[in-house]
């Protein structure tokens, strides 16, 4: 059949709602192309596959209307936006788990207060102990200045420059585990913080629910 032959069929089915006969095809195609010409077909026509088309049933009844396939452009818009809605989904998830997790530990800001004063305290001790052994090192590394006084213009012994060496590694390495503790500090009151600022949040929104 024709490109016109299947478009007048179409049409006059349309109009006047007639069965087709035995001779049409089962489903007829229909576009526009890109002159704003109607072409139809019993099989989509090569200038409808990159444009949106109509398909027509025996009856000349309009079964469904399809897009345009998506240009680049489009289709990476779209990939895009699927993947904000999933990223947000995703989030939401994570943020339902996480409130299920804050209600079943912690009942109230009592439990908060606890928990964090907890948390603070064993690292103050922690930091108290490493402050200690800090104080020992110091006192070691004068004992090692003093003991190097007895060399002056004269080559140090091998085993009091790796006393040194070591000493000085230790005296690094008992700050750097300070400086730790110290971060770990402020880390902790800054997610008890945030637990605070969210059960406030779900407490204000169940409350709101029950209002």
């Amino acid at each position: 059949m024709s490109n016109r032959s299947a478009c007048l069929a179409a049409t006059t089915m349309l109009l006047l709602g007639l069965a087709a006969p035995s001779a049409y095809a089962a489903r007829t195609f229909c576009c526009t192309d890109e002159k704003g010409q109607q072409r139809c077909g019993d099989v989509l026509p090569d200038a409808c596959r990159s444009r949106a088309y109509v398909e027509y049933n025996e009856a000349g009844t309009r079964v469904r209307n399809v897009a345009a396939p998506l240009t680049e452009a489009q289709q990476a818009a779209k990939n895009a936006e699927e993947k904000k809605k999933r990223e947000m989904a995703e989030a939401a998830e994570q943020q339902r788990r996480a409130d299920q997790a804050l209600l079943s530990t912690y009942a109230d800001e009592k439990d908060l207060d606890t928990a964090r004063d907890r948390a603070v305290n064993e690292l103050v001790r922690s930091i108290k102990s490493a402050e200690d052994k800090l104080a020992d090192l110091n006192k070691a590394k004068a004992k090692l200045a003093a003991d190097t006084e007895f060399f002056k213009n004269k080559p140090l012994p091998a085993d009091l420059k790796q006393k040194i060496a070591r000493n000085q590694t230790a005296l690094q390495e008992q700050q750097a585990a300070i400086n730790l503790k110290k971060k770990e500090i402020e880390e902790t009151r800054a997610k008890f913080d945030g637990y605070y600022k969210r059960l406030h949040e779900m407490k204000a929104k169940d409350k709101d629910v029950k209002s």
